[in-house]
């Protein structure tokens, strides 16, 4: 008894082999041996003819096995009778053998008398309702004895052994279809390693002003979307418990103001310097970022200063009407709630921080023998990891900086997008492709068709009606669902592109008992 299990499509296929290969060898007087059969795969815009028969012995009664599928659909032809037409190359009257009804979906059987020894120009011809259509396929040899007949079979090529048997059987039961690899024009672009990341001044981190207990009717929560200026809470101050006199914060405010004025002139140089391309975006982030804090610190020395004289007129130990407000500085979604009711904080600690969604920065990292080329970039499209379509974008603001990271010993571009329906996630990483203005005309495949192994694309590429080869291909540019190829298929070729899986398990197949049909 056999131990080892095959997928069950695989099996019924193997213990059908033999009975077929006789059926389509032994109809005839003398038929060939069983491994002199010879086989016909042809491909019109509506069918596919797989079709196997001995060699052709002049006089003799042959059966012809005939496969037929509609490439509208990839099933089984069902219906109506085929024929082979043989027409003498050196003129005369044509020999039409007749075919069968279907034995089964598919299936067909053509069956007569061979015309005398010559060269013949035959075609099978197709009779369906709704259907008509004819193979030509070219010319072939009727011999005039089987010694030469044979002799001729086995100068044939022989069958790739690596390829992968998948039989018409199966390619009907399972989901199966196929597609010419064509020359197409295909934009040329260039593949680098990217991630989102806020824009410049979309990211805030709004902080205490100064120290005090954080209060709020309602606590703000991760993923909430603020407007600019929307209230956050307030923080409710107390004064030190030795006092401060009067001097000393007006020289607080004093030192505060001139930090902000610094910080303005700063920004201001970093702002002229980027539109120079001179320093990295990052520069007027961090820049900006410094302002917000000296601003909160002027803020913060003169509402010290005030809640100074409101106790000293009161008489109170609270201040009274000095809450701080706490406001969101920027529109966008609360990623991080750092704050709890009622709970003190120093001054600068971060309470909450907000990230603009609407608008990201994509960066991508490109090899310095790119940079050229990326710096022409007309759209994009961004790969994530696990899925399946990459995302089309539209680049709006592009900053380069014009220097190598020596990090990543790469040009950082930072590619400003819409991102208005939130696809694209802060801190998502995958692979950017940027394309160019240039199209270059090469051999197109879907991108169904494209398969990965250990990194390396490769395809599956239908050498006959039942035969497949596994084809490492060279990617040039993938654009709008095509795939751009330099190498590993050329046009005419057929690929799978629904399937590719079971045709990956019939390989499990190999050595044992041959394929076939029966007929």
């Amino acid at each position: 008894m056999m131990k080892r299990t095959l997928p069950v499509a695989i099996v019924v296929s193997i213990l059908l082999a033999t009975a077929c290969r006789r059926g389509a060898t032994g109809a005839g007087q003398g038929a060939s041996p069983e491994e002199h059969t010879l086989d016909v795969t042809s491909w019109t815009q509506q069918t596919e003819l797989f079709m196997e028969h001995p060699p052709l012995v002049a006089g003799q009664t042959i059966r012809f096995a005939v496969h037929l599928t509609k490439l509208a659909d990839f099933q089984a032809l069902d219906a109506g009778r085929p024929s082979i037409e043989m027409s003498p190359v050196s003129g005369g009257t044509a020999v039409t053998l007749p075919g069968s009804e279907p034995l089964r979906p598919g299936a067909f059987r053509v069956e007569g008398k061979l015309p005398p020894a010559g060269q013949y120009r035959w075609a099978l011809l197709v009779n369906a309702p709704g259907l008509s259509d004819r193979h030509d396929l070219g010319s072939t040899m009727v011999f005039a004895d089987e010694a030469t007949a044979i002799v001729d079979a086995e100068k044939q090529p022989k069958k790739d052994a690596a390829a992968i048997a998948y039989l018409k059987e199966q390619q009907w039961t399972n989901p199966f279809s196929t597609a010419v690899v064509r020359e197409g024009d295909v934009r040329t672009s260039i593949r680098v390693p990217a991630a989102i990341e806020p824009v410049t001044g979309g990211d805030a981190i709004v902080a205490a002003p100064a120290d005090g207990r954080y209060a709020s009717q309602q606590l703000p929560s991760v993923g909430d979307r603020v407007t600019a200026g929307q209230t956050l809470g307030r923080l409710e101050p107390r004064l030190s418990s030795g006092g401060e006199d009067r001097a000393s914060l007006e020289s607080t405010v004093a030192e505060a103001q001139a930090a902000l004025d610094g910080a303005k002139a700063d920004l201001a140089r970093a702002e002229r310097l980027l539109e120079e391309r001179a320093v990295p975006g990052r520069r007027v982030e961090d820049a900006r970022r410094a302002l917000a804090v000296a601003d909160a610190r002027v803020t913060a020395a003169r509402a010290r200063l005030a809640q100074r004289d409101e106790v000293l007129r009161s008489g109170g130990g609270t201040a009274s009407g000095n809450a701080f407000i706490l406001r969101a500085p920027i529109a966008g979604r609360v990623v991080e709630v750092l704050a709890a009711l009622g709970t003190s904080y120093t001054e600068g600690t971060p309470l909450f921080r907000i990230v603009r969604s609407d608008r990201v920065e994509l960066q991508a990292q490109v090899p310095p023998n790119e940079a050229a080329i990326a710096r022409t970039l007309t759209a994009i499209a961004f790969e994530i990891p696990g899925q399946a379509d990459a995302i089309a974008l539209k680049p709006d603001h592009v900053h380069d900086a014009g220097v190598i990271d020596p990090k990543t010993r790469a040009l950082p571009l930072q590619i400003e997008v819409e991102n208005r329906n939130g696809q694209l996630l802060v801190g998502q990483t995958g692979t950017a492709v940027l394309y160019t203005g240039r199209t270059q005309r090469i051999a197109v495949v879907p991108q169904e068709a494209v398969l990965m192994e250990a990194g390396r694309p490769y395809v599956f590429v239908q050498v006959s009606g039942e035969q497949f080869a596994r084809r490492f291909v060279d990617v040039a540019s993938r654009d709008a669902g095509l795939v751009g190829v330099r190498a590993g298929v050329k046009p005419g070729d057929r690929v799978v592109t629904r399937g590719a899986y079971e045709v990956q398990l019939a390989s499990a197949a190999k050595g044992l008992p041959a394929e076939g049909h029966v007929h």
